[in-house]
């Protein structure tokens, strides 16, 4: 397999920073789409505080506001800190599950169509026979309510707390639903963007995420509890992406944990079983820019793949972790790409990542890029969040 180059003749880790913007360019113009160039202005307000006796930890709920000319938009943000006047490490996890069902479908019926007309027949006998295996209990819970619960595998704010560090998240579709009937949505239009007049390069919905999390890491580093430094952010699935794509493009962030994430996450496009930019950008096109449909089963022609995002992340640390069931996301693609990403990290020092990934229910966590591989389908259980909690220890994250 021919994957585009990660570094080219003349990087060295002075002017690698350069290399690393000119591949972020490319990213937002071709895949995820560009913020609109609008002023904005962020403020916090503590909305409550409680203890929770259980976890020896305080919850804070916080409400962060954007304001455009257009108008504002407030969204509340989850906080469970250990109990304490010290500093700690904060994990930031994108909460794509929500606290009540949802109206509509989250691929209609038009993209439905448009997927089976243009997939190449091996693709449609590849899909039909995953959707007829899928493992059961994949996929996470579908409802969840984060300012309540701690004990969820999704987002075990207990356990992270237990680890020394605070559990912070927020509703994804409290700045866009994940629904293509309604993109663009709050944030999108706060920043001015309309259905009607939408650029090739508009800002797609895991770029909209992936600012809010960085909106949610202002939060954090003023926060009196926070360490500033040690701020690490992650997700499962279509949230892994988002997730990667916050950390690629904000260096605030020490570390991303990026949880099954399959295609245009951290598994490359080329030579990719299952889902595929024909597949994704078909069922979810408000996930992208347009651009980005002009690759659909084309993917040999893209001027990029996933292990260069990846490679982003460095020198920072990045965990990447796969279900070895998981056969729609491809665990293999997945572990090429942070195989095909890691030159960027030994540019800087550290070791090669091993030629062959680790066996089932075991992981690499000494290289500032780590991964893993578990035992079963599309998830995150509390085993990978344990793993990932062990890789942030071993590099003080």
């Amino acid at each position: 397999m021919n994957l585009p180059l990660v570094l080219e003749k003349n990087t060295t880790p002075q002017n690698w920073n350069a290399r690393r913007e000119a591949l972020l360019a490319l990213f937002r113009s071709q895949e995820y789409g560009i913020r609109p160039e609008v002023p904005y202005e962020q403020t916090e307000h503590l909305r409550s505080e409680e203890y929770l006796p259980k976890c020896k930890a305080i919850r804070q709920i916080w409400d962060v506001c954007l304001k455009t000319k257009q108008g504002s938009l407030k969204f509340p943000v989850v906080l469970v800190r250990p109990e304490g006047t010290q500093k700690v490490p904060a994990v930031l996890f994108l909460c794509n599950h929500e606290k009540t069902a949802s109206p509509g479908p989250k691929m209609g019926p038009d993209q439905m169509e448009k997927l089976l007309a243009n997939a190449p027949e091996a693709w449609r006998k590849e899909a039909m026979n995953f959707f007829q295996n899928i493992p059961a209990g994949s996929g996470g819970p579908s409802l969840i309510d984060i300012e309540q619960e701690t004990e969820q595998e999704y987002w075990p704010a207990e356990q992270i707390v237990q680890s020394g560090r605070a559990a912070v998240t927020f509703y994804a579709s409290a700045l866009q639903p994940d629904d293509a009937a309604q993109y663009p949505g709050p944030l999108a239009k706060l920043f001015g963007l309309s259905a009607d007049a939408l650029p090739a390069d508009a800002w797609g919905t895991l770029d909209i995420w992936a600012f809010g999390m960085s909106c949610v890491v202002d939060l954090l580093v003023k926060h009196p509890g926070i360490d500033p430094a040690r701020i690490s952010v992650g997700g499962f699935s279509r949230g892994g992406k988002a997730a990667l794509w916050c950390a690629a493009q904000d260096e605030r962030v020490c570390g991303v944990l990026v949880n099954d994430s399959g295609c245009s996450g951290a598994a490359v496009s080329r030579g990719k079983h299952g889902e595929t930019v024909g597949s994704i950008t078909a069922a979810f096109p408000h996930w992208f820019c347009k651009n980005y449909q002009k690759y659909a089963w084309k993917e040999e022609t893209l001027p990029f793949d996933q292990h260069q995002l990846v490679a982003c992340v460095a020198p920072r640390l990045c965990y990447i972790t796969s279900g070895s069931e998981d056969r729609w996301s491809d665990p293999d693609a997945e572990w090429n790409g942070a195989k095909s990403a890691s030159c960027a990290w030994e540019l800087f020092g550290d070791a090669p990542l091993p030629s062959q990934p680790p066996a089932n229910d075991s992981g690499y966590l000494t290289g500032r890029i780590g991964y893993h591989r578990r035992t079963g389908g599309h998830d995150i259980t509390r085993w990978d969040w344990a793993m990932f909690l062990r890789f942030l220890d071993f590099h003080n994250g």
